[in-house]
């Protein structure tokens, strides 16, 4: 399981004992996953951005972990204390949902119940100083090629551009691994992986459509985090894990894909690159759309891209009679961003080379087999 790192080790300070259950409950995946299900339902109905979404799993996911540990012979009271008391937080227009989920998954009576909401609410005062509650008061840089708002919508200003100074879980700090800069705008490198999204826009198949609207995951969907939630609940699902390892498991995806997105809103915001369509219409065709809506923030990494590299890393590792399938997934999630016509090539390979950075960095912090 996990080291002594940050959350274990203010659980560890608290004096709760943290170790295995004494039996394998019968509920097993289930007790984790309705919890997940729940979590991703809300997402979706509240168009909660992927960035934000992230973050909800990660402490949602963490929480359940450690409550897990710390449930002994009852790690299912013990998770929904700690899942119910962190979205209740986060969600607090949905209590009475919260409250009967709780009440059909667990003894909310019981110590472990009681225990798992003290957990709950370590990871609560975590999120109330995170840094995600800051109001970002700057302006983008003023040079050729930076990112301006983007048809339809020309949403300004441009999505969460303190994300990448978020507290990290796994990372020292977002920028840790931050890649190098994007082709320079008007370079042969940058011309060319314009007119690449281009010529690719004017002969999508079939397939290629299939692919973007696969992944595309935007407002009001269980976004691109999500996404892997759902491909991890079926395979832990599949697989009869029991709680301790589900929970293991979640926590270990949940807290990469949060750092994925710090890391990648930190390069997006170091760099500010413009989006292809704002080249194309400049440089190619003025009256030229992307297959799928572009998203209001810069382009490079692309944090699809970012957030497939470390979920497939950690799932892949985690099963792996299915990494080469989950690999693939992810490859197939960063190409479809340059399907959509919302991504130049370099933006999908970098974050995908970072995401996986990342997730090799959460496998080492939590060892779940």
């Amino acid at each position: 399981m996990k080291s002594a790192a940050p959350v274990v080790a203010v659980v560890l300070a608290t004096g709760l004992a943290l170790h295995a259950p004494e039996r394998a409950e019968a509920a097993g995946a289930t007790a984790v996953t309705r919890w997940i299900d729940f979590e991703l339902g809300t997402i979706a109905a509240q168009r909660v951005n992927p960035a934000r979404a992230s973050r909800a799993l990660a402490h949602l996911s963490s929480a359940v972990y450690l409550a897990a540990l710390a449930g002994g012979s009852a790690p299912d009271d013990a998770v929904a204390g700690a899942a119910s008391r962190v979205l209740a937080h986060l969600h607090p227009g949905e209590a009475a949902r919260i409250d009967a989920l709780a009440d059909e998954l667990a003894d909310t009576r019981s110590e472990a119940f009681l225990r798992g909401r003290l957990i709950g609410r370590l990871l609560v005062a975590r999120s109330e100083s995170d840094g995600a509650d800051a109001v970002w008061t700057g302006t983008p840089p003023q040079r050729p090629g930076v990112w301006v708002p983007t048809p339809p919508g020309n949403v300004y200003p441009p999505l969460e551009p303190l994300a990448g100074t978020w507290r990290t879980w796994n990372l020292e700090t977002g920028s840790q691994f931050r890649p190098g800069p994007p082709p320079a705008y008007g370079s042969p490198q940058f011309l060319a992986e314009v007119k690449e999204v281009y010529d690719v826009s004017r002969s999508l198949t079939a397939e290629q459509k299939r692919i973007a609207d696969h992944w595309a995951d935007g407002a009001g969907t269980v976004t691109p985090p999500g996404h892997w939630n759902v491909i991890a609940a079926d395979l832990v699902r599949a697989a009869g894990w029991t709680t301790l390892r589900s929970a293991g498991l979640f926590a270990t995806l949940n807290t990469a894909q949060a750092d994925a997105f710090i890391a990648c809103w930190d390069a997006k915001y170091a760099y500010w690159s413009l989006r292809p369509i704002t080249a194309i219409r400049e440089l190619v065709d003025p009256t030229w759309t992307s297959y799928i809506v572009t998203p209001p923030f810069p382009s490079y990494v692309s944090g699809h891209s970012s957030t497939s590299g470390a979920a497939s890393t950690v799932l892949a590792a985690s099963f792996p009679a299915d990494a080469t399938r989950l690999r693939a997934m992810a490859e197939e999630a960063a190409v479809s961003r340059l399907y959509g016509g919302i991504h130049y090539r370099s933006d999908n390979e970098a974050g995908l080379a970072l995401g996986r950075r990342v997730g090799g960095v959460a496998l080492r912090e939590y060892h779940v087999r």
